[in-house]
């Protein structure tokens, strides 16, 4: 596997998905290595030889200024590479996205495979409307990814934040409208 780290002008790119207004991917790239994976186009954008699933390049981008200008608006993280592959771990490329864009009041939504996205549910509760969603793989032996490549399975998550305390006084319990054709629900994130 070969990890290298790449300076990029901007970590935000502007997006025509339907979901979100940037799309954000922290790392070219995906250990993971999935056989169905869409993204495995991105590689002819690279100058690696290897083929895909066996590069990752950790993308390092200027400090975010004014994130505040962000508010309301919303971003897809994790759109052509997990955001928690295994060399998140290390690299903390993710972590140090949600840090900076942290109190700016953009919507995230995050797209992963891996359990180590409970790493960072401390930052992830500071964004208004978070969602993170789930890639739940059952596949025949011969396409599922080699056994280094595979996550290793939750320990003992704990139980979802709405499950152990009660919604806050000022917004009363009702049931939420269903969500626009083509975006998935919000999850509560209290």
């Amino acid at each position: 596997m070969t990890v290298r780290t790449i300076p990029v002008k901007s970590i935000l790119t502007k997006s025509n998905l339907p979901v979100c207004d940037f799309s954000v991917n922290p790392y070219v790239g995906c250990e993971h290595a999935c056989k169905y994976c869409y993204a495995s186009f991105m590689k002819r954008f690279t100058d690696h030889p290897e083929p895909w699933g066996e590069f990752v390049d950790a993308k390092e981008w200027p400090p975010l200024c004014g994130a505040g200008r962000y508010a309301g608006r919303e971003a897809f993280i994790g759109s052509v590479t997990d955001p928690y592959q295994p060399c998140e771990e290390k690299s903390r490329r993710t972590r140090a996205l949600l840090e900076q864009l942290a109190g700016s009041g953009m919507k995230i939504s995050i797209q992963t495979k891996s359990d180590l996205v409970l790493r960072d549910l401390d930052l992830i509760r500071r964004f208004p409307d978070a969602r993170v969603g789930f890639s739940v793989v059952q596949t025949p032996k011969k396409l599922a990814a080699p056994p280094a490549a595979t996550p290793a399975p939750a320990a003992a998550a704990p139980a979802p934040p709405a499950a152990r305390r009660p919604p806050p006084p000022d917004r009363p319990d009702r049931p939420r409208r269903p969500p626009p054709p083509g975006r998935p629900p919000r999850l509560d994130r209290d």
